[in-house]
């Protein structure tokens, strides 16, 4: 039997959507707002699609703040999918929703990216180095390259020409990709089929959504 993905409601959008395209948010027992991107940690919580303008809008529109008030305010246990209008604010507890925390979950994000990468590692699911990263991509054996951000652009293009339907992901550093490889030097990864590929793909691709962008 399929394991069905698990479907969540976005509380700004109202967009229902996998729970892997979203990021879950719990209210501390200080009244803290913490962002819960394993969605492991105890009590309710609302979900937030993971894109990096749609979370500054909780941030800004004050949704996390009111979210945290109506947290506070009952004791359900069900997670949050539409906020109530007429929650009253705790007199006795307030709600903090930190300054940084979409930059938080940009960290967050890019952690779990890094350790599920040195999991796939350890299970077999990459390959490094150059010749066998091109021959591994012109086999067809997989069409998902991780690439240094700060490589060498000729040996980008080098190792991307003549292949279609690549799919190339430049959001990490030298140092990051070599860090989670546990080697020297890591400017080319292959993830081959199997193991957390799937789950990699989708750490990645809210890591990627999440990322601040930068103007050159």
């Amino acid at each position: 039997m399929i394991k069905k993905d698990k479907i969540r409601k976005c509380l700004v959008t109202g967009g229902v959507h996998p729970a892997f395209d979203l990021v879950r948010f719990v209210c501390g027992p200080e009244g803290q707002i913490i962002p819960d991107v394993a969605a492991k940690l105890p009590g309710r919580g609302c979900w937030i699609m993971a894109k990096r303008d749609i979370l500054e809008q909780a941030v800004k529109k004050n949704i996390l703040l009111r979210f945290g008030h109506q947290v506070l305010s009952d004791k359900k246990k069900k997670d949050i999918e539409e906020l109530d209008e007429a929650t009253v604010k705790n007199k006795d507890q307030s709600v903090k929703v930190a300054d940084n925390l979409v930059d938080q979950i940009e960290t967050l994000l890019c952690k779990r990216c890094l350790d599920y990468l040195g999991l796939a590692n350890r299970a077999g699911n990459i390959l490094s180095g150059f010749e066998k990263v091109r021959a591994t991509l012109k086999s067809g054996r997989t069409n998902v390259l991780l690439t240094a951000r700060d490589g060498a652009i000729n040996g980008r293009s080098k190792m991307c020409q003549g292949l279609d339907e690549l799919r190339v992901i430049t959001i990490f550093s030298r140092d990051e990709l070599s860090k989670a490889m546990g080697i020297e030097n890591a400017v080319h990864l292959a993830l081959l089929p199997g193991g957390i590929r799937t789950s990699l793909l989708r750490e990645l691709s809210r890591f990627e959504h999440c990322r601040k962008t930068v103007i050159k």
